[in-house]
């Protein structure tokens, strides 16, 4: 295998501080690895990519941006259910094509912390499997498998992290089961890049550890989670090696209460971007702490 990590995420140039912040955490604690990064993108400006270029030379590492045609991807839906929710999220569809020569690649959301090595992530045997995720909440599951047409023991993973196998997925011709699905199927997507990629290799996913995309969700005292997940999310909840901010209110906003947003700003002071500084999104600080103490964290 390939000693080098292929890293892959997907920015808009607005989103590219925290994705700058992301990549700063990874490197940061995978510091005796030899990595690349790929970052997809619409339209990334001049002054991001400066700053980016700042933090691979700071830690010795490649990060190449790949300008990517959003036209591409205008017939699918953005924003009908997050406002969050860019074209970018699509672009990870791509990766088998974009990375011809490269068996496997690392995906992960611009809103994560990482913080711990990645190498038994890195390694995890992916033999006849399409990649391999975290299983969603048990929320998200009851949700789409009905939808979706799933059956009960179908898994439905979240797309935030993904470890991805391009020779696998070559093979398989995803890119063009995708776009089948999406000219057959388009009244089924309501949840962007994660529906697709659950139907598209429904049977082929591989289940790892919630500690490698811990949820907002997975942190509340009585956590939404499928009951396998249960021994594994007591064991790393406390100490998680991958954050995911999954949730509108980001470490970044004022109304933020995630019990991890101190791991974001520890990350942004070390940044290119270290000017960030939390801001008022929603204006409504009241309605997310009612929110956020109908869920009680850890």
């Amino acid at each position: 295998m390939n000693n080098i990590i292929t890293i892959v995420c997907a920015s808009s140039d607005s989103y590219a501080p925290y994705c700058g912040v992301m990549l700063t955490s990874l490197f940061s604690n995978n510091l005796t690895h030899q990595i690349e990064c790929f970052i997809l993108s619409g339209d990334m400006g001049n002054d991001n990519r400066q700053r980016l270029s700042l933090l691979a030379e700071q830690f010795g590492q490649k990060i190449t941006v790949l300008d990517i045609n959003k036209e591409l991807f205008k017939k699918l839906p953005i924003g009908e259910r997050f406002t969050n929710i860019s074209y970018e999220a699509y672009f990870r569809l791509l990766m088998p094509s974009l990375l011809s020569d490269r068996d496997r690649a690392l995906y992960l959301d611009c809103d994560m912390i990482i913080k711990t090595d990645l190498a038994e992530l890195w390694n995890t045997n992916l033999e006849g499997y399409a990649l391999a995720a975290v299983q969603d909440t048990l929320r998200m599951r009851k949700k789409c498998i009905s939808r979706l047409g799933f059956g009960t023991n179908d898994g439905y993973f979240n797309s935030g992290m993904g470890l991805y196998n391009l020779q696998f997925l070559r093979q398989f011709e995803f890119e063009k089961k995708v776009w089948d699905f999406v000219d057959k199927q388009y009244h089924l997507i309501l949840y962007h890049d994660q529906d697709i990629i659950n139907c598209v290799c429904k049977g082929l996913i591989h289940e790892v550890s919630p500690k490698w995309n811990m949820l907002e969700s997975f942190l509340e005292k009585t956590p939404p989670i499928v009951p396998w997940q249960r021994e594994e999310l007591e064991e790393w909840r406390k100490k998680p090696c991958i954050i995911h901010y999954a949730s509108l209110r980001k470490p970044w906003f004022k109304e933020c209460l995630h019990p991890y947003k101190d791991e974001f700003w520890h990350y942004a002071a070390i940044s290119p971007w270290n000017e960030l500084k939390p801001v008022f999104k929603y204006h409504g600080f009241k309605r997310f702490t009612k929110y956020y103490l109908k869920r009680l964290f850890i």
